[in-house]
């Protein structure tokens, strides 16, 4: 029985309004879109027009490296190349405004690298001032669109399991290098690279209800590299308080297990009718009326580049054709929220509500 076939998951095909073309231009010539934006562009044949960074050197050399057939270190001079229809922004958060000013001197929609900033208030400002520029803005969460995520998504939206009333996330890595940067960001672990399984925690829930309470413990080594802990483990409420909810989540990231051999990731969702779960490369499931049976479904693709075009492509179709992107800046925002109360869940040691983030009466 086929459930899921790879053009369910891929990242799809362009298809812009009257065929006009979306060359991108990419604001940010740093590690992630070397090693991922880029590829993946090249890789799935979106037309790449012009980069920018405020490095000559980055510039250039990514220019060269990817065919790019204009550099630049001015924003305003790519936003002068008529073949740039979509601005992807690369960069780091702290800058984002003073960018997107300029880029309303001459609009282009604008899909922003996740998350859209690192605390609320100022992913608040930043949505505020794209809709006052008049810039669409979107943000790419593209772990939505790695394989294992979006052919999990895809077999929960043909409602194969039932009621869905438990998402759980398990996940083993290691990101305690020395000298890199995530290691001297504050709270990383949650908010930066922890917020795309938080974003996924959302993304999952087939009722699309928000998120109510949650509850957050961490852990931090004697003597590791990064100034905060690197493993979470977090549970997330829907619906009233009072442990009666129709659904629950539960995240657990080890961010520093040193034995690679012990890695792994892991997604399960459990439904009345049955539950399906995934690794980065295989998708099970096992439904109540097929008893005795695991369906394995082997995936093709890879987080790294494929979802980074996924998250591109579904951003140009829905633009070109006047809808909303497909993660927008106020859908971010209850991501963030999240990873917020998740933060100061943690350093209390309390559950936090979402509207208490949301309205403002609590604030890292």
């Amino acid at each position: 029985m086929e459930f899921i076939r790879p053009e369910h998951y891929s990242p799809g095909k362009l298809k812009t309004a009257q065929g006009k073309s979306y060359g991108i231009g990419i604001i940010g010539c740093g590690s992630i879109a070397n090693s991922a934006h880029l590829p993946a562009y090249r890789k799935h044949g979106l037309p790449i027009a012009a980069c920018c960074d405020v490095s000559e050197q980055a510039a250039k050399a990514t220019a060269e490296k990817f065919g790019i057939p204009f550099w630049t270190t001015d924003v305003r001079e790519l936003l002068q190349q008529e073949e740039v229809g979509i601005i992807d922004l690369a960069i780091h958060p702290e800058p984002r405004l003073g960018v997107l000013r300029q880029i309303a001197e001459a609009p282009r929609p604008v899909l922003c690298q996740k998350p859209l900033a690192l605390d609320l208030q100022h992913a608040r400002e930043l949505a505020r001032e794209a809709d006052r520029l008049g810039i669409v803005l979107g943000v790419n969460q593209q772990a939505r669109w790695a394989p294992a995520h979006k052919a999990l998504k895809t077999v929960l939206e043909q409602d194969l399991i039932g009621h869905v009333y438990s998402i759980h996330h398990h996940m083993r890595a290691f990101q305690d290098q020395p000298g890199w940067w995530w290691t001297t960001m504050k709270n990383f672990n949650i908010v930066d690279h922890g917020v795309h399984y938080a974003d996924l925690c959302r993304h999952f829930n087939p009722s699309q209800e928000e998120w109510s309470r949650v509850h957050c413990t961490t852990a931090q080594l004697p003597g590791q590299n990064a100034v905060d802990p690197l493993i979470y483990s977090a549970s997330v409420e829907f619906g009233p308080a009072g442990g009666r909810n129709p659904l629950m989540a539960s995240l657990h990231f080890n961010n520093i297990v040193k034995a690679s051999r012990s890695h792994s990731h892991t997604w399960w969702v459990d439904g009345t009718e049955g539950s399906v779960w995934c690794t980065q490369d295989t998708l099970y499931m096992a439904l109540n009326r097929h008893k005795n049976v695991i369906h394995e479904i082997k995936l093709k693709g890879s987080w790294f580049p494929d979802a980074f075009a996924g998250s591109m492509i579904a951003f140009i179709n829905e633009v070109s054709e006047g809808r909303k992107p497909p993660v927008t800046a106020e859908d971010n925002l209850q991501t963030i929220a999240l990873t917020t109360a998740m933060v100061l869940s943690s350093q209390e040691g309390r559950v936090v509500e979402r509207m208490d983030v949301l309205e403002g009466s609590v604030s890292l």
